[in-house]
Order: structure tokens, then C-alpha cells, then sequence
């Protein structure tokens, strides 16, 4: 049985957070005092709402201030915020900052604007949710994070904890482009269950601030398997001094069955190698390294294949069963190694042969004369799903 996974473009038709602009100029003759001293240079706030916001450090001084200004009063829900004053090209980098550093804001819309007069200016933005409702809310989110943060199995390594966040998100989540625009939210995907990519990755970076792993948002482009492009969104994991790109929707594949199913194919990758699918990032982290990758962590990358890689796979095919896993995923270093290992596994069988070492090896009846596999020779992956007969 052949199963190619078919991956979504999966920020379709929702990603970056869109800005529409109003801006209302009067002149009067009084001149008030200014909201905040601008000629001082700002300092990010702590205590309001994410712990790593990346995006308030690439913001001029002006911008940072009324990032600020608005941060502290928007979860009280007002009809403005008086802030510094700023243009509407400001007013863009500022929204898209917020809305990237700050998760928690799953109640703010994509329209916000601007109203001056003389030397005073309001920010204003469209709420999705009623004032009346978000307290509930924001406790039903606390609840989830609080429960997921707590089941993790040891959140003093920082990689298994991403992983269990990466695995909870996804085992718990269904992919969605329905036009409520919660689908967009932390809240959409950790309560409701479904979402899109924006928010699919601000959950990731919800439960990543939570569990102290610094993380951003990142957003570009993405191009599926029919060469359909869109806009996107996805994560940048910063482990050990190094960053990683992390997309767990397009690790929420749907395959031609229309059965989503959990891989690993996104879970820290380098540059090079999601540029493959994903382009125009919103900002270059320089991801070059492989250390903390799915399958270089978990020994299931192959730089070589032959017969003598027989004994590992055996081996990673016990390990991930007694995990829970039922696909098991092994990846390769180039097109040629890939190659290798497909001719030996599928036409000239061998899968059946591991199989038997890795059935008598363990405590799991496997089938050694019927499997199920998944092919993917975009990204050098080979994924196998065993057949138990108990």
C-alpha cells in the first residue's frame, strides 16, 4: 500500500495580520502634553502578554513606545488607547509586532486606525470577541496551556518539551480555513480544536513562551505540492543558541484519503532546507544549523544507505512503537542516499526483512510479508506504518 502525504498550502487565505488605516488630522491651537517622552528609549514591558517578543526588538524607538502604550490597556478592551504619535506605515509594524509577540491578544482583529488631533493620537482597533466573554475565555486558554505545560514529560529539556508542544498541538487540532476569524488564534486551535496556520503558530508560540523556549513568528510564502502559493505562517525555535524553523501545520498533513496524519518533516529545519516550500521570510534568523532537527536528534537522518543500516532502522522502528508512534520516519541526506534506500526497501523488499529483526527484537507482532509506506522525495523522506497482527 502506497500513501503519498498531499500537503496544503496551508495559509491560503489566512496569515499576516492586515491593517486597514484611518488617519484623522485637525488643527487646533492647544498644544497638550504628550502621552510619553518619546526622546527616551523604550524598553520592552514585562508582565503583559508573551515573554519573548522578537518583534518589539526590530522596531524603531517611536514605534516601541506605542507598542507599549497600547499593550498595557488593550486587554482591558477600550473603545482607544491614546499613544505617540506615529504614521500609518509605523501603525503597520507596530500591529504586525503585537499581534506576533503577543498571543494572548486572540480577542484583537486584523483592522486597526489611527485618529489625530493636533498633537494627540488614539489608537483604535476591531475586537472579535465580546468584553463580556473574554474573561471566560482567557481562563478556558490559561486552563489548556496550563494542562499541556504540566503533562510535559520534562520541561528541563527544552526539546522534548518543544516536541510534546509540537505533538499536542497537532494530535489536538484540525486544520481549518472556516471563515471565523478564531480560527486565526491561539484560542481557535487550543480550545476549539481548529484553525489555520496563524493559528496554529500562535499556539506554538503561546505554549513555547509558557514553557520558557524562545521562539517568534515568522511569515512569507509557501508553495504546495500543486504549486499553489500563498501566505503564511510558521515558528523559529532559538535552541542552544541557535534557530530553527518549526511549522507544525504542514506537519498536520492531509493525505489523498483526506486522513491528517502527524510527521516530523518541519520540526527545526535549517534555511535551506524549508526554502524548499517556504520563501520571503519576514526575517532572515540565519537557521543553519541541523543539531536539534527531528531526525538528526532522533538518529533518523542517514547521510549513507546500505544493508548494514538495517540494524538501526530495526532499531528505530522499536523505539518509535514503543512510543505510541504508528508511522515511523527516517530521512536522508540527498536525493541519491534517498534513492538508495527506496530501491532497497520497497522493490527489493527488504522492509520485510527489518521488520522481522525489529518483530524479533520486541515485544510487537509485526506483519513481515505486509506494510504500509509513505514516499517523499521532495524532502528526502521515507515513512513506514507498520501492520500488527495483535
Amino acid at each position: 500500500m502506497k500513501r503519498i502525504i498531499m500537503y496544503l498550502a496551508a495559509a491560503a487565505s489566512a496569515a499576516v495580520a492586515v491593517t486597514s488605516v484611518l488617519l484623522f488630522v485637525f488643527s487646533v491651537k492647544n498644544v497638550a502634553e504628550p502621552v510619553v517622552d518619546t526622546s527616551i528609549e523604550a524598553t520592552e514591558l514585562t508582565g503583559y502578554g508573551g515573554k519573548y517578543k522578537f518583534w518589539f526588538s526590530q522596531l524603531n524607538n517611536e514605534e516601541k513606545h506605542a507598542y507599549n502604550l497600547i499593550l498595557e490597556c488593550i486587554y482591558s478592551m477600550p473603545d482607544e488607547i491614546e499613544i505617540n504619535r506615529i504614521d500609518s506605515e509605523m501603525l503597520d509594524n507596530v500591529f504586525y509586532a503585537l499581534t506576533s509577540d503577543n498571543p494572548d491578544l486572540f480577542f484583537v482583529g486584523r483592522k486597526c486606525s489611527l485618529r489625530t488631533v493636533g498633537s494627540k493620537t488614539w489608537f483604535a482597533v476591531d475586537y472579535i470577541v465580546d468584553k463580556n466573554e473574554y474573561e471566560t475565555m482567557k481562563k478556558e486558554l490559561n486552563a489548556v496551556c496550563d494542562e499541556v505545560i504540566s503533562g510535559c514529560s520534562n520541561t528541563s529539556d527544552l526539546w522534548q518539551t518543544e516536541l510534546e508542544i509540537h505533538d499536542y498541538i497537532i494530535d489536538n487540532c484540525i486544520y481549518s480555513l472556516d471563515s471565523n476569524p478564531l480560527g486565526s488564534t491561539a484560542y481557535g486551535v487550543l480550545v476549539n480544536g481548529e484553525g489555520a496556520c496563524e493559528g496554529y503558530s500562535k499556539a506554538a508560540k503561546l505554549l513555547l513562551d509558557r514553557a520558557e523556549i524562545e521562539n517568534t513568528i515568522i511569515s512569507g510564502v509557501s508553495e504546495s505540492e500543486t504549486s499553489e502559493r500563498g501566505p503564511h505562517m510558521w515558528n523559529a525555535v532559538n535552541l542552544d543558541g541557535n534557530w530553527y524553523h518549526l511549522d507544525c501545520t504542514w506537519d498536520d498533513p492531509v493525505d489523498e484519503g483526506g486522513l491528517q496524519s502527524k510527521t516530523y518533516t518541519y520540526f527545526n529545519l535549517d534555511d535551506k532546507t524549508i526554502s524548499k516550500t517556504h520563501f520571503e521570510f519576514s526575517y532572515e534568523l540565519g537557521c543553519d544549523a541541523l543539531q536539534e532537527n527531528y531526525f538528526v536528534k532522533t538518529g533518523a537522518y542517514f547521510e549513507s544507505y546500505d544493508r548494514s543500516c538495517e540494524e538501526k532502522l530495526a532499531s528505530i522502528i522499536i523505539n518509535e512503537t514503543q512510543a505510541g508512534n504508528d508511522t515511523v520516519y527516517f530521512r536522508f541526506a540527498d536525493k541519491q542516499t534517498y534513492d538508495e534506500a527506496v530501491k532497497e526497501l520497497i522493490e527489493k523488499e527488504r522492509i520485510y526483512h527489518i521488520l522481522k529483526i525489529a518483530r524479533d527484537s520486541s515485544e510487537f507482532e509485526f506483519s513481515t510479508n505486509s506494510t504500509g509506506y509513505i514516499t517523499d522525495g521532495e524532502n528526502l523522506i521515507f515513512a513506514l506504518v507498520p501492520k500488527y497482527t495483535k
